[in-house]
């Protein structure tokens, strides 16, 4: 059972995170809604026209972004299909998630978090041994070199404050970096090589 543990857990937590993340969403939303029509019936109500206050894009709070880019690979195959909250917003009004933005997340998170347990368990449980042809580990080491890079800049900025219009999703993103990294450099096969013995001499 404790060779199942992670592809199990994993998605199982991450689904329950998904939901209060979603609902938090949507209550993030209908505030931001109904202060918006608040400012402009009182503006209207005064006969002041010209003091409708300048209404910002809706922005979801730093820990719903945060989670969003923890996962970003399974928001964006999910917002393929179905609408999904977003990092940010271009335009001065939010989606409203549906049924199947409910649906279509927790499918894509759900497998998302599943491949990730599963490769876990497989390297880390079970320790099987990864087994990559020679061009495969030199592709795997390019990324790995390059993904490491996006996450010494990612954690430089969030440590130094580097972000003017704030981090949005900066530190999840950061996360799921080092959570890259490490995979990549364990297909790399940096430290999970096996030594063969050494033969005895007769």
């Amino acid at each position: 059972m404790n060779r199942l543990a992670f592809r199990i857990a994993l998605p199982a937590a991450m689904l329950a995170f998904l939901l209060y993340t979603l609902k938090t969403a949507e209550q993030e939303q209908r505030t931001w809604i109904a202060q918006r029509e608040n400012a402009h019936q009182n503006a209207v109500t005064s006969n002041d026209i010209e003091s409708i206050p300048f209404v910002l894009p809706f922005q979801h709070s730093a820990r719903i972004q945060d989670a969003i880019g923890l996962q970003w690979p399974a928001f964006v195959s999910a917002g393929i299909i179905v609408l999904v909250p977003q990092l940010f917003y271009s335009e001065r009004k939010s989606i409203t998630l549906t049924w199947g933005s409910y649906a279509g997340l927790a499918v894509a998170v759900g497998l998302y978090w599943f491949a990730i347990g599963l490769w876990i368990d497989n390297r880390f449980v079970q320790h099987n041994r990864p087994a990559h042809s020679r061009a495969f580990r030199i592709v795997l080491s390019a990324a790995f070199i390059l993904t490491t890079l996006l996450f010494v800049l990612f954690l430089g900025k969030d440590l130094l404050g580097g972000w003017p219009e704030g981090p949005q999703g900066a530190y999840g993103v950061t996360i799921w970096l080092a959570l890259a990294s490490t995979m990549l450099l364990t297909e790399v096969n940096g430290f999970r090589r096996r030594r063969h013995p050494t033969p005895e001499l007769r």
